[in-house]
């Protein structure tokens, strides 16, 4: 039986699945990024099987140009027609005052037609779901999800997939994907800091990561103090990510989705590892990957490349010397000629006009140029306008191949249609199409007619439907029946033509989802519920301070040097136990599951855990243990601050990213502020000495010192390897009078001298040199 609609006839029409790619069984996207139109369209032509996207609005790469509303359902309805999937990225910490801006941007998405939104915040995303059921959540890398505790916890909340941390070891990805559905970054920039952790660019410049406007602090120049360091050195800064063939690696341990970064880079860059991964996973030659791979250096390589924390730890994973494209090594310089004016350039490339050049010396860049025909070329090299900081032997590298971009533009992606046309004298022409989606028959409007002297030629129509009306669609021919003797209009023909390809591409789109309509969390949490106004708290490592003993203290939070030393444990118990505060074991936000459960050997003798990832409140609730929501949970929100209490904590701390009026939005009484002490900037699960162990000295502190001559104190601490911990060069110390009526006083102590521990439990923290963070100004 045909179902007829608007003169189309449906014949067993199926369920489009949107692409798929699979790997030796394996279901494998490869996930692309788009930061304009142009990067969006370069994703499609390279054969992307997804895209991933941000609006105007909570977007965590504010400054890419992003997209409106309106433009994205166009733009989703395009991707469709190929099978590709577009995700929204939501993916910004979210202020109480924002809450109905976000459930509107969420809403706007969904309607558009988004495949899934990425949203960072853990309880909102909650709320989404509890609100719109069928809507499709990925939480977001920012999320910090690292084990098998995060995954289950993020199930509980309601989504469907996660992005892991950069930082995930491969037996922990393995772990995961046991639990849910996984996407894994394998190419582009790899931040220092742990996903969600970074406050640097907050603290530093008052632009925050978690909302989008980081001003990466971390690719500036540092000295370390550490012997044998290099008096100044991008010492933070990490090399670009890229798995290549060990991608094949993470299919096998269960990821399904092969995640680029580069939401600010160019539509070469997207054309270019697209392609590259592509034919990773379709067995091209090693010919063609090492063809790809230099194409992909051309585009973009911040110089020299990285497996990644996935595959261990290694040398690759610093890059010290260089920051910015640095392109692909092309020649080097070989002579200067005319009065040293020129450079002549030994190589087997020819540029064009325009080609962009760098030369470095020791792996540090001395210069830069661009080719113009003036300068000249011969067999063997060409030339460049001289520098007197470049020396014979420097690196010539290759950082802007124009014409390569212009073969990477060339790319089209076009979706086949298999046409018959049939046409009788008498009655209305028919078109059939047989595509991705089923097959469908299209009736035009008018009746063709005898022909009186010129019939409708097999040409005409074949001419005719050539042109798709602006679409991506490539007319195959399986019959031509241009009738005996008939004739159609060509304005008929042309009106069957259009017909013909839009009702093709509503096939392709699918029928628009109901629309949903989402309102924002009512109120903002005014009390916390188990904690009482005015409580104190601290962090430190050691509670034998003589300031502790003069200072009523509610919660002790102990941070162990070596997680791995139970000597350590035992010792802190046994002094604590003099007083009558909490004991509460700190979590870091990143932490493996045999490092959990270790820590579990010991936990229970703790009142509870003081968690700073989320993943922490699964890990709790699967060992009857209490949770402490720590500052790094990033509770923003009124709503952050319900869905913590739902899902177990007994106290909870907001995040240090806040002004005094936010904080009192978002909880006006009972939750935990931190107000003084030691910020931690940054959790740096790599060694940022590049892991030189044997000539390590192993101290506890060292600093980092920046061009402006701030000092950052670095904390060392163990668990089944050394991490680091970077804190703000000034301390931090609020005017009591600033923290919300009701506040409870969170302190971090690590590492502070007695004096200064003094001062802060004495309420006279303004006494020493300080910021008031976040506290007046707030962060963008």
């Amino acid at each position: 039986m045909q179902e007829t609609f608007c003169g189309l006839y449906f014949r067993g029409k199926t369920l489009f699945k949107r692409g798929k790619r699979w790997y030796n069984g394996i279901m494998c996207e490869i996930l692309a990024p788009a930061g304009d139109e142009a990067a969006f369209f370069a994703a499609l032509d390279a054969g992307a099987d997804a895209v991933y996207l941000g609006m105007r609005s909570f977007s965590a790469r504010a400054n890419a140009a992003n997209f409106t509303p309106e433009r994205l359902k166009e733009l989703i309805r395009r991707a469709h027609l190929f099978g590709v999937r577009v995700y929204v990225a939501l993916n910004t910490l979210v202020k109480e005052r924002e809450l109905s801006a976000f459930f509107q941007s969420a809403e706007e998405a969904w309607n558009a037609g988004a495949d899934a939104l990425i949203v960072q915040e853990l309880f909102l995303g909650k709320e989404l779901k509890r609100q719109c059921p069928q809507m499709v959540l990925h939480l977001s890398t920012q999320a910090g999800v690292c084990n098998a505790y995060g995954a289950r916890q993020a199930k509980a909340c309601g989504f469907s997939r996660v992005i892991l941390a950069r930082e995930t070891p491969l037996a922990e990805i393995a772990a995961v994907c046991k639990e849910i559905e996984t996407e894994v970054f394998v190419q582009g920039a790899l931040c220092s800091c742990f996903s969600g952790q970074c406050y640097l660019s907050s603290f530093a410049g008052g632009n925050s990561g978690n909302r989008g406007l980081c001003k990466q602090p971390c690719r500036k120049r540092y000295a370390s103090d550490r012997a044998g360091g290099e008096p100044l050195c991008y010492r933070l800064s990490l090399s670009d990510l890229c798995v290549g063939e060990r991608a094949k690696e993470l299919a096998a341990a269960g990821v399904v989705s092969f995640k680029i970064e580069g939401r600010m880079r160019s539509a070469a860059y997207v054309r270019a590892v697209v392609r590259y991964y592509k034919d990773v996973f379709g067995g091209a030659p090693a010919q063609q990957l090492a063809s790809d791979f230099s194409c992909l250096k051309r585009t973009y390589n911040r110089g020299g490349y990285t497996a990644g924390y996935a595959f261990g730890e290694d040398a690759s994973l610093h890059s010290v010397s260089v920051q910015g494209h640095i392109g692909e090594e092309v020649g080097v310089l070989s002579r200067f000629c005319k009065n040293d004016k020129t450079a002549y350039i030994a190589s087997s490339f020819s540029p064009v006009e325009g080609d962009g050049f760098k030369l470095l010396r020791g792996g540090k860049e001395v210069g830069g140029a661009v080719w113009r025909a003036a300068y000249g070329k011969e067999r063997g090299g060409f030339f460049l306008p001289a520098d007197p900081a470049w020396r014979v032997g420097d690196a010539v590298c290759l950082t802007l191949d124009n014409a390569l971009t212009a073969r990477l533009a060339a790319q089209k992606r076009l979706v086949p249609l298999r046409l018959s046309f049939a046409m009788r004298a008498g009655e209305a022409p028919a078109v059939t199409v047989r595509a991705a989606f089923g097959e469908m028959t299209v009736v035009g409007d008018c009746a063709a007619e005898r022909a009186k002297s010129s019939p409708t030629g097999e040409e005409e129509i074949r001419r005719c439907f050539a042109k798709t009306d602006g679409l991506p669609f490539a007319a195959e021919w399986e019959r031509i029946d241009a009738g005996e003797g008939c004739f159609l209009v060509r304005s008929t023909l042309n009106a069957l033509r259009r017909k013909v390809y839009a009702a093709a591409e509503q096939a392709f789109a699918g029928e628009d989802r109901p629309p949903v309509s989402l309102g924002a969390p009512q109120g903002a949490v005014s009390r916390f519920a188990a904690s009482e106004g005015g409580e104190i708290a601290v962090i430190d490592e050691d509670c034998r301070s003589f300031a502790y003993r003069c200072h009523a203290v509610d919660h002790f939070i102990f941070k162990p040097v070596n997680y791995e030393n139970e000597q350590e444990i035992d010792d802190f118990l046994e002094n604590a136990k003099y007083y009558a505060w909490h004991n509460w074991l700190y979590l870091p936000a990143f932490a493996t599951e045999s490092e959990l459960k270790s820590i579990l050997r010991y936990a229970p003798r703790f009142y509870g855990i003081y968690g700073e990832g989320v993943f922490s409140a699964r890990f709790c609730a699967e060992h009857g243990l209490r949770w402490f929501a720590g500052v790094g949970c990033n509770l923003c929100s009124g709503a952050d601050v319900a869905g913590a209490l739902e899902a177990g904590a007994e106290r909870a701390a907001l995040s240090k990213e806040l002004s005094a009026r936010e904080l009192a939005e978002a909880a006006s009484g009972g939750a935990f502020v931190l107000c003084g002490g030691g910020v931690k900037v940054m959790d740096l699960v790599h060694c940022p000495f590049g892991r030189a162990c044997a000539c390590c000295d192993r101290r506890r502190r060292y600093t980092l010192t920046d061009e402006a001559g701030r000092v950052f104190p670095l904390l060392r601490y163990r668990t089944s390897a050394c991490r680091f911990e970077l804190y703000n060069s000034a301390l931090l110390a609020v005017r009591e009078s600033l923290l919300p009526r009701g506040a409870a006083r969170l302190y971090d102590l690590t590492g502070l001298t007695e004096a200064e521990k003094e001062c802060f439990l004495a309420g006279r923290g303004e006494e020493l040199p300080h910021t008031g963070g976040a506290f007046k100004r707030g962060v963008l």
